[in-house]
């Protein structure tokens, strides 16, 4: 047994050696190295047990022997760990915010009314199909506070995300106000009321095709639109560890908080901004999604509506933008709806009393129910407004914007008189009526009252 060990071992050694001399000979080949190499391993072979029948012996191993830890296949790599520096503290007071339409009122009924696919304002807290009502994502409001180097929004719900939710919430950000969202941060929804980045993303529009042809305006969907295509951070990795942040609001279970560095936005000093919930598409390549889904694919909420109900485009709402470092004007592409601003009426008024005599005193005797006309420019002339006298015998014009007047008094109203009656007022001294109607004319500056403009009668004695 130990010969033929011996000459195991043997074997290729000499065979080495027997190459190393064939190949050391001149020529392309060697027959007679290569014929020497055969025969001795022949030879060797011919002494060697079969291996088939060739028994090896068990190794013994003593009972009490400590066997070495099993070698994995691969080696377990260390999970990295995101080595942050600033931190996230609580948001401060309040520089913009919005309201968005809840449909929980609507909820039991299965349909909102208040999306409009077209211009991007979507309402559609919504399970695809079924049209179950999704609370956690239906969106009331949402502040945005600064507090450097932070921005701070919070967004309101109409109820909390469930444990394990795989909702997202974020905010867009338009920089150029042009209705082109340039920034998108969407996270995770996160499990409790401690700062994290996990899930965090923020994607930017690099290329500027967000929001399509018409920004706001749902395009027809292209294949060449990728949307927030490059996502500069990703749950603390990315342009830096600290970039955006998301929480469960500390105080309030139906609140998300998203934080964020102000650099991230370069500093801007005037944006527009809105928020968003989304738990089934979440996709930032595919903004905006009424330019990438048509409204037949995504269906619709409002159950009038041929499209009824949502099918690709549910589960998420979004609201509509509101501005930061200056005041929307109405114009601007996606803006909350601004109503109208009502004009100050004008506070200018005349006044004055139709009465008996030839002097106004408390005593004087006052005629009631006469009609007394005013007119806009010189007199004569009526037409603008009228009004009766009380049972004081007294009128008022009021909200008059500033201008010149003409106040007539209708003396067709006085009670009977045998001779009729003649009216004392500075142009009218002592002349028959009816028919004849004094008038005084009367000049208004701005928010100008004035009051004595009175008509003063005496009955004719024949």
């Amino acid at each position: 047994m130990n010969n033929k060990r011996s000459l195991r071992m043997l074997l290729p050694i000499v065979m080495l050696l027997i190459s190393a001399l064939a190949c050391s000979l001149p020529g392309s080949t060697n027959t007679a190295a290569t014929q020497t190499m055969e025969a001795l391993a022949t030879i060797v072979e011919a002494n060697l047990p079969s291996r088939e029948n060739t028994e090896v012996p068990e190794a013994t191993i003593p009972a009490d022997a400590t066997l070495p830890p099993a070698q994995a296949t691969e080696e377990a790599l260390p999970t990295p760990t995101v080595a942050h520096q600033i931190q996230p503290s609580s948001p401060g007071s309040v520089s913009s915010f919005m309201t968005d339409r809840s449909s929980a009122a609507l909820a039991s009924e299965r349909r909102a009314n208040a999306d409009i696919f077209d211009t991007n304002l979507l309402e559609r807290p919504f399970t695809t199909q079924v049209m179950d009502y999704q609370d956690y994502l239906d969106i009331t409001r949402a502040e945005l506070s600064m507090g450097p180097p932070w921005v701070y929004v919070t967004i309101f719900l109409e109820g909390s995300p469930p444990a394990g939710s795989e909702a997202a919430y974020g905010l867009e950000v338009d920089l150029d106000i042009d209705g082109h969202g340039d920034m998108l941060i969407l996270a995770d929804a996160p499990p409790d009321s401690a700062w994290t980045t996990d899930g965090v993303r923020a994607c930017r529009d690099a290329n500027g095709d967000v929001g399509g042809p018409t920004p706001m305006i749902s395009d027809s969907p292209h294949s060449a639109r990728d949307g927030y295509e490059d996502c500069v951070f990703d749950s603390g990795y990315g342009i830096g560890p600290d970039e955006a942040w998301i929480r469960r609001d500390p105080g309030h279970a139906d609140r998300i908080q998203v934080a964020f560095l102000y650099s991230l936005i370069g500093n801007d000093g005037k944006f527009m901004w809105g928020a968003w919930s989304d738990e089934n598409i979440k996709d930032p390549a595919w903004f905006d999604y009424h330019d990438h889904f048509t409204l037949i694919d995504a269906g619709s909420p409002a159950s009038e509506s041929s499209q009824y109900p949502v099918k690709a485009m549910a589960s998420l709402d979004n609201t509509c933008r509101w501005g930061y470092g200056f005041v929307p004007t109405g114009s601007e592409p996606g803006v909350c709806y601004i109503p109208p601003t009502p004009t100050p009426l004008p506070q200018g008024s005349i006044s004055g009393y139709v009465y008996r005599g030839t002097s106004s005193t408390p005593s004087t005797p006052r005629f009631a129910g006469i009609t007394v006309l005013l007119g806009q420019g010189a007199c004569p002339s009526t037409g603008f407004k009228s009004a009766t006298t009380g049972s004081d015998g007294g009128y008022t014009f009021g909200q008059l914007p500033a201008g010149t007047y003409c106040v007539t008094v209708n003396s067709s109203g006085l009670p009977p008189a045998s001779y009729g009656w003649g009216a004392m007022s500075p142009h009218f001294p002592a002349v028959k009526c009816p028919p004849f109607n004094p008038y005084q004319g009367v000049t208004l500056g701005s928010d100008e009252a004035k009051g004595n403009i009175n008509f003063a009668f005496l009955e004719i004695v024949g």
